[in-house]
């Protein structure tokens, strides 16, 4: 419960940031992305809750925390299991405001 209390306060705190703050920190990427062939889909709340889907593959869901860099960041997708907790990571860099690539693969925003 702690973990996931710190991880929506810091997440909200760099989604909050006004533009141009935080040494041109890139943004969290709040949207719905998917692949061209929609065969894998993203979805990034700004009350830090989001899931991710792969066409044959298992999909996650739960709290996500944003540490950004200049050009994008690491979205860390923290949900439940038997044991607790258990992170998945992604690689997210921002194209322009309506792409990214997810650990290389191009999303595009779709809402």
């Amino acid at each position: 419960m702690i973990i996931r209390i710190f991880a929506a306060l810091l997440t909200l705190a760099v989604i909050s940031l006004p533009a141009g703050q935080a040494l041109a920190q890139a943004a969290a990427p709040i949207g719905y992305w998917t692949t061209p062939d929609n065969g894998e889909r993203l979805l990034v709340q700004a009350d830090t809750r989001c899931s991710f889907e792969a066409t044959g593959g298992t999909a996650f869901a739960g709290n996500c925390v944003w540490q950004s860099t200049s050009r994008g960041g690491i979205l860390a997708l923290y949900y439940q299991t038997a044991q607790g907790l258990a992170p998945v990571y992604w690689s997210v860099v921002w194209v322009d405001e309506s792409h990214i690539t997810v650990n290389g693969d191009p999303f595009t925003r779709r809402n």
